[in-house]
C-alpha cells in the first residue's frame, strides 16, 4: 500500500478516474439471480424482447456494486473512516455485457465534522461512464475522512 492520504491531503477540484473494467454477462446474470430477479437482468431471451431494454441489462445495485469496486481501487489510499450518505443518485442509462465503464471523482467540498477534531467531512460527485464518455450512473456522497495524526 502507498503512503496514506488523509483528510489535509485531499484538495476541492481534484479529480480521480480508476482503470477500465469490462461487465460479464455470466457475473450480471449470476448477481441479478441472487439479488435482483428481473426477467430484464437475467433472462436473455425475454430480455431481447422488451422495447425499452432491448436485451440485458445490469442491475442497478450491480452497477452500484461495480463502482464501487473501482472507486476502492482508485481511491484506496485515502483514510476513510465511511461514508454517510448519497444524494442525487441516478442511474442514466443501462450497461450491458461487454460495456467498459471507468470510475470518476471530484472532491467538491471539505468541511470540519463537528462531533470530532480528528476527522473530517469530504463532498464528493461520483460518477460511472462508459467507453463512449457517457455518465451511466451518479451521485454526490459525504465521507468522513481520518485527519493526519499529530
Amino acid at each position: 500500500m502507498a503512503e496514506w492520504r488523509y483528510f489535509e491531503d485531499l484538495e476541492v477540484g481534484e479529480t480521480v478516474e480508476s482503470e477500465p473494467f469490462v461487465l460479464d454477462k455470466d457475473d450480471m446474470v449470476a448477481f441479478a439471480t441472487r439479488y435482483d430477479p428481473q426477467y430484464f437482468h437475467n433472462d436473455e431471451a425475454t430480455a431481447a424482447s422488451h422495447p425499452v431494454f432491448e436485451g440485458l441489462t445490469a442491475s442497478g445495485i450491480y452497477t452500484a456494486a461495480i463502482w464501487r469496486m473501482l472507486d476502492h481501487r482508485s481511491m484506496g489510499d485515502v483514510r476513510w473512516v465511511c461514508g454517510i450518505g448519497w444524494d442525487q443518485v441516478r442511474w442514466r442509462k443501462p450497461l450491458k455485457p461487454g460495456d467498459t465503464v471507468r470510475a470518476w471523482a471530484e472532491v467538491v467540498e471539505k468541511r470540519p465534522w463537528k462531533r470530532r477534531t480528528d476527522i473530517g467531512r469530504v463532498t464528493m460527485r461520483h460518477e460511472l461512464r462508459n467507453q463512449h464518455g457517457e455518465v451511466v450512473f451518479q451521485f454526490v456522497g459525504d465521507n468522513l475522512v481520518h485527519k493526519r495524526p499529530a
